[in-house]
C-alpha cells in the first residue's frame, strides 16, 4: 500500500498521541516513586492485587485503624474495674521573716526546705463501670465486622478495576483486529479501482474507515491506561505503563439458588453483621443507664511522709533558748516552793541557758533534728476510707438516659431490619442481572457470528462487482460494533459475578 501525504498524517498523528500519552505516565509514575509510593510489579494476578489493596490502600487502612482503636476501649473499660494509684512528690522554699496566721504574730522564722510524697490507691465501682467491658466486647466485635464489610467492598471493586483493565485491553485488541481489516479493505479498494471495477469513492470511503478505526484505537489504548491508573489508585501503590495482568476469567454458566444466596447473605454479609453487633451494643447501652439508680461505691487508701530543714539555726536556737530559760525560770520557782514546804530542791543547774553547756546540748539537738532534706521522709500513719452514695434524685436526668438509650437501641434494630430488606432486593436484582449478562454474551455471540459472515459475503460481492463499497462499510461497522459489545457483555457478566458475590460474603466460583 503507498501512503499518501494526507495518509502519513493519520497515521502519524495517533503515534504521537499514544508517544505523550506513555511519556506522561512515565513522568508521573517517576513523581510517585519520589512521594514513597511503593511501586508494583510488572505482572500482576487477581490475587496479588486485592494483597497490595489490603496493604497499601489508604481508605481500608483508615477502616483497619478502626479495630485497634476499639480494642484500647476495650482495654480501657477492663482497667476501670482495677484500682487506680497514684505517686506524688514535692519540693518547696520558704524564705525568713516574721510568719503571721490572721492577726496573730507567730515572730521571726529561719528559712524552710521542704520535700514530701503522697501515695494513693483509689477504687471506684458502679454499674457503668461493669457494664462498659461488654458493651466495648460488643463494640469491638462490630467494628471489626465493618473491616470486613470493607474488606469485602475493597475486593469487589479491585476485581471490578482488574476485570475493566482487563476488558479495555481486549477492547485494544478488538480495535487492532478491526484496523487490519479495514486496511485490508483500503487495499482491496485500491485493487478494484486498478482492474476497472471500483471507483475512486470506494477508496474514499474506505480510507474514511481506517481513519475511524485508527481514532478508535487511540481512544481504545488510552481508556486502557486510565483503567490502569484507576487501579493503581485503587491499591495504593504505582504500576507499570505496560503492566500485564495474568488472571484469566473464563466464561461459565452460573448454578444460582436465589434461596441459598439469601440464606448465606443473611449469615456472612458483613456489613448486615455489623448492624447486629451494633445493635446488641446499645442493648448494652440500656442496662448501663438503668445502673444510674444503683448506688457508687469508692475505696481509697494513701500514706504520706514530709521533711522540712531550715536553712539557718540560729533562729531555732534562740527560740529554744528562750522556751529553756521559761524552764529554767520555772524550776527555780519550784525550789522556792520547795524550800517553803521543807522538801528537797531540784536541779536547776542543768536547765541553765546561760550555762555554755546547755547551749551547745541545745544546739547540737537542733542540728540532729534539722535534717534529713530532701528525701529523709518523716512516715504519717496510714489512712483508708469507704465510702457509698446513693443517688436520691436527680432531677429527670437518669429517667432521660434510660429512654434516649432505648430509642437508640430501637433506631439500631430499625437499621438492622432495613439491612436485611437492602439485602434481600439487592440480592435478588444481582442474581437476575447475573442471568441477564449470561444470556447477553451468548447473544452477542451469535450477533458476533452473523456480523463475520455478513462482512464475508459483503466482501465476496463487492470483489465479484456485485455491491458497492457502501454495503462493505456497513458490514465493517456492523462486525466492529458487534465485537464491542460482545466484550463488553462478557466482562459485564464478570463484573455482576463480582458484585453478587460481594453482597454474599463469599466467593461463588
Amino acid at each position: 500500500m503507498v501512503l499518501m501525504k494526507s495518509d502519513w498524517g493519520r497515521v502519524l498523528l495517533p503515534a504521537a498521541v499514544l508517544a505523550a500519552v506513555a511519556l506522561g505516565t512515565s513522568r508521573a509514575q517517576a513523581q510517585e516513586g519520589r512521594a514513597g509510593i511503593p511501586a508494583g510489579p510488572a505482572e500482576l494476578s487477581l490475587e496479588e492485587a486485592l494483597g497490595l489493596a489490603r496493604e497499601y490502600n489508604p481508605d481500608f487502612r483508615v477502616q483497619e485503624s478502626q479495630v485497634r482503636t476499639a480494642d484500647l476501649q476495650v482495654r480501657a473499660a477492663r482497667g476501670d474495674l482495677l484500682p487506680s494509684a497514684s505517686l506524688s512528690n514535692s519540693y518547696g522554699y520558704q524564705a525568713s521573716g516574721e510568719r503571721r496566721v490572721g492577726s496573730v504574730a507567730l515572730g521571726t522564722q529561719p528559712d524552710y526546705y521542704s520535700s514530701s510524697y503522697n501515695l494513693s490507691v483509689s477504687l471506684s465501682m458502679n454499674g457503668t463501670s461493669l457494664l462498659r467491658p461488654g458493651q466495648a466486647r460488643a463494640q469491638a466485635r462490630a467494628a471489626e465486622a465493618r473491616v470486613d464489610g470493607a474488606a469485602v467492598g475493597l475486593r469487589a471493586q479491585v476485581t471490578d478495576a482488574y476485570l475493566s483493565v482487563l476488558q479495555a485491553d481486549a477492547q485494544v485488541r478488538q480495535a487492532e483486529t478491526a484496523l487490519e481489516r479495514i486496511q485490508l479493505g483500503v487495499l482491496q479498494a485500491q485493487a478494484q479501482v486498478q482492474v476497472g471495477v471500483g471507483t475512486p469513492l470506494d477508496i474514499r470511503r474506505a480510507e474514511v474507515q481506517e481513519g475511524q478505526a485508527e481514532v478508535q484505537l487511540v481512544q481504545s489504548r488510552n481508556q486502557a491506561m486510565a483503567t490502569r491508573l484507576a487501579l493503581a489508585r485503587l491499591l495504593g501503590v504505582s504500576l507499570p505503563g505496560d503492566v500485564r495482568l495474568v488472571t484469566e476469567f473464563e466464561l461459565f454458566d452460573p448454578a444460582l439458588d436465589l434461596d441459598g444466596l439469601l440464606a448465606g447473605a443473611m449469615e456472612s454479609n458483613p456489613v448486615l453483621r455489623a448492624s447486629r453487633l451494633s445493635a446488641e451494643a446499645t442493648e448494652v447501652g440500656i442496662r448501663q443507664a438503668r445502673t444510674q439508680y444503683l448506688p457508687n461505691v469508692s475505696l481509697s487508701a494513701g500514706v504520706s511522709g514530709s521533711i522540712f530543714q531550715a536553712g539557718t539555726l540560729s533562729p531555732l536556737v534562740a527560740q529554744e533558748l528562750s522556751s529553756q530559760a521559761g524552764r529554767y525560770e520555772g524550776c527555780l520557782q519550784d525550789n522556792r516552793i520547795r524550800d517553803l514546804l521543807g522538801d528537797a530542791p531540784r536541779n536547776c543547774a542543768a536547765l541553765d541557758p546561760g550555762d555554755p553547756a546547755v547551749e551547745a546540748a541545745i544546739r547540737e539537738g537542733i542540728r540532729d533534728r534539722n535534717s534529713g532534706f530532701p528525701f529523709g521522709y518523716r512516715r504519717q500513719p496510714l489512712s483508708m476510707s469507704l465510702s457509698f452514695s446513693l443517688p436520691i434524685f436527680t432531677g429527670f436526668s437518669r429517667r432521660v438516659a434510660v429512654e434516649e438509650a432505648r430509642v437508640v437501641a430501637s433506631n439500631a434494630r430499625e437499621q438492622v431490619r432495613a439491612e436485611e430488606l437492602r439485602l434481600r432486593s439487592e440480592v435478588g436484582t444481582a442474581v437476575r442481572f447475573v442471568e441477564t449478562a449470561r444470556r447477553t454474551v451468548e447473544l452477542q455471540e451469535r450477533i458476533r457470528t452473523t456480523a463475520t459472515e455478513e462482512l464475508r459475503m459483503a466482501q465476496e460481492r463487492f470483489r465479484l462487482g456485485l455491491a458497492s463499497s457502501l454495503e462493505v462499510a456497513d458490514a465493517q461497522a456492523n462486525l466492529s460494533q458487534a465485537e464491542r459489545d460482545e466484550i463488553n457483555a462478557l466482562y459485564d457478566f464478570h463484573k455482576s459475578m463480582a458484585a453478587l458475590e460481594s453482597l454474599v460474603g463469599g466467593p461463588l466460583r
